[in-house]
């Protein structure tokens, strides 16, 4: 009996064996027969794409029996395979450029037969019909390139779709219609429409972010985007005159009158708003004169010998010459009473704290030329009546204030920075604490304040003008390109320059009165003592100035206190930090980049997610990195120094702590140091 039983046990153990058996070959055959479709409708993709021609299809080395992808090698040509990240083998590149293929995109069968598909080039051929709608079938593609074949038709709309897209190139082919409007809500950064027969208007997309734009030799009318100050004639021109809006372009004409009787009505709204645009005008110029009179008239007992030394503030339309281009007082003096404007002004030639005795840092470690002593001089002797008095010229406005050039008695010329308040000002004594501490810290690439006064809810900071721009400035165009050659070498320079500035200011100024200019630093910031550390608190590249010898200088470094929420020494060192990352992204990108830079930040991160790393760099600094050297290992360099940047920005993703100043400027002094080498060996 029991024999029996162990019969039937061993009967059904060899069934259920057999079942699984069974299961697993089902399993191969079902995925062997899924990879041979699979294979099959790329053939048939590439077959239509040649017009039908097998033979033609066959020469560009597809082979139906053997996989496309072997793990993340490419088997077949043509073909890119991202297997070492999926660790399936999906094929996410197809480049098909200049194959001489002449037939019609299949996308249907290209989306169903690779899903993960990122790539599509099918450049330089001469491919018929149209870009199918259901090329929105691939929905990861991020970068499409079908310009300089004979396609035709519409652009579909649903390319919108494809919300991974940044890069579309349709030029050089016959595409008729209107370009998609919802194509403006993708995150495209190049667009080339040119050499078509669209029509309609431009969409409005956000050029601001694009790195290449052009609809130029289409019928396109209507006005050109306001933003597309970065792309000059040649992306718009060849359109029969149908687009206006721009300089060299003609004016956009009003819009369509819709009868005789609007145009009257339009006609006499006009003429009364003219009307009354001249009362009112009338009007404000007489209760400025008034105000005028009136204000002379209370001050006149408060000054020496008649005359104040308060200023109200004056209108760029005033004619230049007098006091009316002197430095502008703030709202709140403007506000005060004529008592406390007399007391003030009793008070303030002992109120200014002259820091400097002899010129700048940046002056005396290199040249004391003729303005840095004029400068110098002028700072021994001056005075708070001097600065009100004297012409002043607006350089600027920022978040934190406004800046000035001044021209005291004697020629000299000073930058002054006058500082708005935040909520909650900040207490007199803390500022001029601040202010005295950042005086006695020298180096050369920092520039130091000269003098500065607090009183009244009024902070102004004084410098010596440095009259060659600002990296800003050099970077985006607004400095002749005779002056400097911003290339490879000269960037990275800069960005060693400022390092060693910043981490020299982060350890003088940690602690104590900051007298100590070689104080060291420790390698974390939470080792701050309480209230110590000052950070600069405003880095970005409007604050990096150029001497005569064209040499950076860190200008207002900590000018502005912290907000609030960074009030703890250590969080105003990470900002620190977290800015000079930023300012490394402006250096290598040379895009211009907004408050705090997460915008240019997050399209970094991006560009380099789709690991198209080489996009990110500006082509002006690419093309001379291998002007008589080594391409290849400057731009190895250049990956380096966006790698350091990003640890300066990606400080909360990241699982080490964030760098310090004195780290960062080690690791970008190596990069430059390295590149020096090259330089010298190649010399």
């Amino acid at each position: 009996m029991e024999k029996s039983k162990v019969v039937v046990f061993a009967g059904r153990v060899l069934a259920i064996v057999a079942l699984l058996l069974a299961c697993c070959c089902m399993a191969a055959v079902a995925q062997g027969g899924e990879g041979a479709r699979v294979r099959e409708s790329l053939i048939g993709f590439l077959t239509e794409l040649a017009g039908g021609d097998k033979e033609r299809a066959r020469g560009i080395g597809w082979d139906a029996s053997v996989e496309p992808c072997d793990g993340n090698r490419t088997v077949w040509p043509g073909v890119g395979c991202n297997g070492a990240a999926a660790g399936d083998g999906r094929i996410t590149a197809i480049v098909l450029e200049r194959k001489g293929l002449d037939g019609t995109i299949n996308a249907a069968s290209l989306c169903a037969a690779a899903p993960a598909l990122r790539v599509l080039s099918l450049e330089g051929n001469a491919l018929r019909g149209d870009l199918p709608a259901a090329i929105s079938g691939c929905a990861r593609l991020t970068h499409i390139y079908v310009g300089d074949n004979r396609l035709s038709g519409s652009l579909p709309p649903s390319l919108a779709e494809l919300t991974s897209l940044h890069v579309l190139n349709v030029s050089r082919n016959s595409f008729s219609g209107e370009i998609p409007a919802k194509l403006s809500k993708l995150g495209l950064v190049r667009f080339c429409g040119n050499d078509n027969r669209f029509n309609g208007a431009i969409p409005e997309f956000e050029l601001s972010r694009f790195e290449h734009f052009s609809v130029a030799n289409n019928n396109l009318t209507g006005p050109i985007p306001d933003d597309a100050g970065d792309f000059g004639r040649d992306s718009f021109s060849g359109n029969s005159d149908g687009l206006c809006g721009r300089p060299d372009f003609p004016p956009c004409p009003p819009p369509p009158s819709s009868g005789e009787n609007d145009g009257k009505r339009r006609r006499r709204a006009r003429t009364i708003v003219m009307c009354l645009g001249y009362v009112l005008l009338g009007a404000g110029v007489a209760a400025f004169v008034l105000y005028m009179m009136c204000s002379k008239r209370r001050r006149r007992p408060s000054g020496v010998g008649g005359k104040t030394a308060a200023t109200t503030e004056t209108s760029s339309s005033v004619t230049p010459g007098k006091s009316a281009y002197s430095l502008p007082m703030s709202e709140e003096r403007m506000n005060a009473t004529a008592a406390a404007a007399a007391a003030v002004a009793r008070a303030t030639p002992a109120s200014l704290v002259v820091l400097q005795r002899s010129g700048t840092a940046a002056s005396t470690v290199m040249t004391l030329n003729t303005a840095a002593a004029a400068a110098a001089e002028a700072a021994r002797k001056l005075r708070f009546e001097d600065l009100l008095r004297s012409p002043a010229e607006l350089l600027g406005r920022g978040r934190f204030g406004s800046a000035y050039k001044v021209v005291v008695p004697g020629g000299a010329a000073l930058a002054v920075k006058r500082v708005k308040d935040a909520a909650g000002a900040e207490e007199e004594e803390e500022f001029r604490r601040r202010m005295e501490r950042v005086g006695k810290a020298r180096h050369p690439a920092v520039l130091p304040p000269l003098a500065f006064y607090c009183a009244m809810q009024e902070k102004l900071v004084v410098y010596e003008f440095l009259g060659h721009g600002s990296l800003a400035k050099l970077l985006h165009g607004s400095i002749e390109s005779s002056q400097v050659a911003l290339d490879w070498p000269a960037r990275l320079h800069i960005a060693s320059k400022v390092a060693d500035g910043m981490a020299f200011m982060h350890g003088a100024l940690r602690g104590g009165d900051g007298a100590n200019a070689n104080l060291s630093f420790s390698s974390s910031y939470e080792e701050d003592e309480a209230g110590g550390a000052i950070a600069h608190g405003n880095l970005k590249a409007s604050n990096i100035l150029f001497t005569a010898t064209m040499e950076p200088c860190i200008s207002e470094y900590g000018v502005t206190a912290p907000p609030p929420p960074s009030s703890a020494p250590a969080a105003a060192l990470r900002a620190d930090v977290r800015a000079y990352g930023v300012l490394l992204l402006e250096l290598l990108t040379g895009k211009a980049t907004a408050a705090d830079g997460a915008e240019l930040a997050r399209w970094v991160t991006a560009v380099i997610r789709e690991e198209w790393t080489a996009e990110v760099f500006d082509r002006a600094m690419l093309s001379s990195a291998g002007a008589g050297g080594d391409t290849v290992a400057s731009e190895q360099r250049m990956v380096r120094l966006l790698q350091v940047a990003m640890r300066c920005i990606d400080d909360a993703s990241s699982p080490s702590p964030p760098p310090t100043m004195r780290e960062v400027a080690g690791m970008v002094n190596a990069i430059r140091e390295e590149d020096d080498m090259s330089l010298s060996s190649e010399a």
